[in-house]
């Protein structure tokens, strides 16, 4: 499966703009996280693989019209509908954001991307539309931890699952803010901020 593909799937399962958004913005997220894992070990970018990282990005709420009342099926929905098309490890991780239910455990980097991205796009965008502009690109790594520190701030955003990015993927907090906002800035026009 490959970007295009995953993508007809996205806006063949998903009919919210602001949802198939989010997506966009987790793909953005994912693929600047790869970058710097990859960059931190001093191991070349390898676009296919930064290209699967993205695909998990893009669909690991796929199903999430389809479960939004049924949480303990979410992810187990699309598994079933492309048991055929997807490859097992991006499956895993897809499964690996919603392992509380799905019971696929996050083992690699790419399965904790994904846990701690998913709240932390969330979270930046709300961010964003509380600046005077509603502007992406006029928020920064700071006023972004400032919002993250206040518990009334996006109270749906768990900030659990986003300080495992410490410990799971090795990067402090301060800089996994600092990367996603960035890989969200350099798709501001897709995601209309």
């Amino acid at each position: 499966m490959n970007r295009e593909q995953a993508y007809k799937i996205l806006t063949s399962l998903i009919s919210s703009q602001n949802l198939i958004k989010h997506h966009l913005a987790c793909e953005a997220a994912m693929m600047g996280i790869y970058e710097r894992i990859q960059n931190s070990k001093h191991e070349p970018i390898d676009e296919k693989e930064k290209e699967k990282w993205g695909i998990v990005g893009l669909l690991h709420d796929a199903d999430y019209e389809l479960t939004k009342n049924t949480p303990e099926k979410h992810t187990l929905v699309l598994e079933e509908k492309l048991k055929d098309q997807i490859l097992p490890e991006i499956m895993h991780s897809i499964k690996s954001h919603n392992y509380k239910y799905s019971k696929a455990t996050p083992i690699s980097f790419m399965d904790w991307a994904i846990v701690a991205c998913d709240e932390l796009t969330g979270l930046i965008i709300a961010a964003a539309l509380v600046h005077p502009d509603k502007k992406l690109e006029s928020i920064d790594k700071d006023f972004v931890l400032k919002r993250f520190n206040e518990k009334s701030f996006a109270k749906g955003a768990d900030r659990k699952p986003i300080k495992m990015c410490e410990n799971e993927l090795g990067i402090p907090l301060d800089n996994f803010i600092y990367i996603v906002l960035i890989s969200m800035q350099k798709i501001h026009n897709e995601l209309g901020l």
